[in-house]
């Protein structure tokens, strides 16, 4: 055919559009088959239509097989009664196996001479059609034991309610600006999860990953979910590589039940304590005995609940020592005090004796470790073997103690035991409302490895807490909505931030945890000595007037953390009643409390 020709229009004053010749739209198309045949043949080069179809043939011919003899399986261990093998009734196991055995007998001769009769019969059909019904019956076997091992749910792609479209998520992540257009495509298939779909985005050559991080928002609204529904994260060995998932239903308005609601067994506290959920619907764990953790956040964000659950799975694994230091003094953790070895509100000074105390615990255990020669950390074998136990000091609400007047002292001290601690055992874990330089000061902050910001006022809080240029990594808890309560970023010791709601324990729940928590503990013999029979002591009093030192006067608090653990002022209380001794009105440095006089102390020794 002959290169079509256009009209030109004649020049007059009036503009005649130019007319293409009919011919020019009857000639034959071929651009688009081509690209598609371009297409196939790379495909075929690249040997994925081969192998596909070599894999395909190779499952599909042994499903029959494999199936059969899967079902010959469980009829065999059917037959051998392998469901009553934990009996310890031999005669009853035996008469079981004899009735299954002339079952399988019966079953097995009908079948013979069925198929027999049935082959003279028809000539040889009806021996085929047996034999295909038991390939059948085993390819159904096998074919249901492929679904159910299946990573992912079998769902089919843009299906409603499956996956989307391969084309459709790339084009959001070019809208959504995570990196350059030219070049992006899937490393991986849009694949259904439970509770979502998930795939991994290949960034354009010289793209990081790193850099789309904190921009999930821009994502979730070019694919049309909301914010928290979307998750990002880094592809170990591949920097330009993103995993994103997206979840069917925001994940963060779930509640998730702590594991630790009805457990009756120890917790492994060296292997992990349940942290809370990530976007993904996956429990994460945080290990205390590596770091020293700092939690803040405003309130009302769910700070008490991350505690509580911290504080519910030490005392659930039996051996740690747990400190309780309430600064706030509500009472958040009165459920505790039956297990801690110390319960103390609004008590800077003994809060200080305390700090030394685990200072001088730290030295002695080093000296251990030192002296042993084997290991520079403390382990579960080591503990058992230098009868030393954890020592957990929780510090809630830390400001009213750094702000105290012995703040100097007690920020050295953390700065110390936050700092060397957790490798000889000594854990401390802060908390606090405000994120303010003199709530927690940067020499005690920099020494937290683990940090979990729950929601805060705003971006500089969230950095306070986290650390500068968290949230222009993507990382900013300012950004958590008021309807996500308990929900925080975790950054912990050698991973990227996750952000994940905690574990749910509400009164009734920590209740019957405490309860368990000392049962077990009773079990194991490492209750507080307050909580064990009282021991008869010969001179009770003596004990008291050494505890008392050179002091004329002592507040009730002061006394009993001179005197040691198994002390509480309760106990004091029962023990000097008999010598005629109780508190009365102390006054020590134009402070009025309760407390008791070496006189009176002295006066009562006179009459034992």
């Amino acid at each position: 055919m002959s290169a079509p020709t256009i009209e030109q229009p004649v020049r007059t004053e009036e503009f005649v559009r130019p007319r293409t010749p009919t011919e020019f739209w009857d000639r034959p198309r071929r651009g688009r088959t081509g690209v598609r045949i371009r297409a196939v043949a790379h495909r075929v080069r690249q040997g994925q239509p081969v192998r596909k179809t070599v894999r395909f043939a190779w499952r599909t011919a042994t499903a029959p097989v494999a199936g059969t003899g899967q079902l010959g399986r469980i009829y065999w261990r059917w037959v051998r009664a392998d469901d009553y093998a934990g009996t310890d009734d031999l005669k009853f196991l035996e008469s079981v196996r004899t009735r299954r055995r002339r079952t399988a007998w019966l079953v097995g001769s009908g079948y013979v001479v069925s198929s027999a009769v049935g082959a003279y019969v028809t000539g040889g059909s009806a021996g085929i059609l047996a034999a295909g019904a038991v390939a059948a019956a085993g390819t159904a076997v096998e074919v249901k034991k492929r679904i159910a091992e299946r990573p992912v749910p079998f769902k089919l792609p843009g299906k409603k309610g499956g996956t989307p479209r391969e084309d459709l998520v790339v084009k959001a992540a070019i809208d959504a600006k995570l990196g350059r257009a030219a070049g992006m495509r899937l490393a991986s298939p849009v694949l259904s999860e439970d509770g979502g779909w998930s795939t991994i985005l290949q960034l354009a050559p010289g793209d990081q990953a790193r850099g789309a991080l904190g921009k999930e928002g821009a994502f979730a609204s070019a694919i049309g979910v909301g914010e928290s529904q979307v998750v990002f994260e880094l592809v170990t060995g591949n920097a330009g590589q993103l995993a994103v998932f997206v979840a069917a239903a925001d994940p963060f308005l779930k509640v998730y039940p702590s594991p630790l609601i009805g457990r009756t067994e120890p917790v492994d506290f060296w292997a992990g304590i349940p942290a809370g959920v990530n976007g993904r619907g996956r429990l994460e764990k945080l290990r205390l005995v590596d770091a020293s953790l700092l939690v803040a956040g405003e309130p009302r964000a769910g700070k008490s609940a991350a505690v509580n659950g911290i504080i519910g799975a030490a005392a659930l694994a039996v051996t740690p020592k747990i400190h309780l230091w309430d600064g706030k003094g509500a009472g958040d953790h009165r459920v505790w005090k039956r297990i801690a070895h110390t319960a103390q509100k609004r008590n800077a000074k003994g809060l200080l004796a305390h700090l030394k105390k685990m200072q001088a615990r730290m030295e002695h255990v080093f000296d251990l470790l030192d002296e042993n020669g084997t290991s520079t950390k403390l382990t579960p074998e080591l503990c058992r073997q230098f009868g030393v136990d954890v020592e957990l000091t929780i510090v809630d609400e830390t400001r009213y103690y750094v702000c105290s007047e012995y703040g100097k002292e007690i920020v050295e001290l953390m700065v110390d035991i936050a700092s060397r601690g957790p490798a000889a055992g000594v854990l401390l874990v802060l908390a606090s409302q405000r994120m303010t330089k003199d709530a927690i000061p940067s020499e005690l902050k920099g020494v937290c490895s683990l940090r979990w910001a729950m929601r805060c006022p705003d971006v500089i809080a969230s950095n306070a807490v986290l650390g500068p240029g968290a949230a222009g990594a993507g990382y900013d808890a300012s950004e958590i909505p008021r309807s996500h309560r308990g929900v925080g970023i975790l950054d912990a010791d050698g991973e990227d931030p996750s952000k994940l709601r905690s574990c749910f324990l509400d009164d009734p729940d920590l209740v019957a945890v405490a309860d368990v928590a000392y049962e077990l503990r009773r079990a194991a013999g490492t209750l507080p000595a307050r909580e064990t029979a009282p021991t008869v002591e010969e001179h009770p009093v003596e004990l008291v007037l050494a505890a008392m030192g050179e002091a004329d006067r002592l507040h009730t608090a002061e006394l009993v953390e001179a005197l040691g653990d198994g002390w509480s002022a309760a106990r004091l209380a029962e023990v000097l009643r008999p010598y005629g001794i109780s508190p009365a009105q102390v006054v020590i440095d134009g402070r009025n409390r309760n407390g008791y006089r070496r006189a009176d102390v002295e006066a009562a020794l006179t009459t034992v």
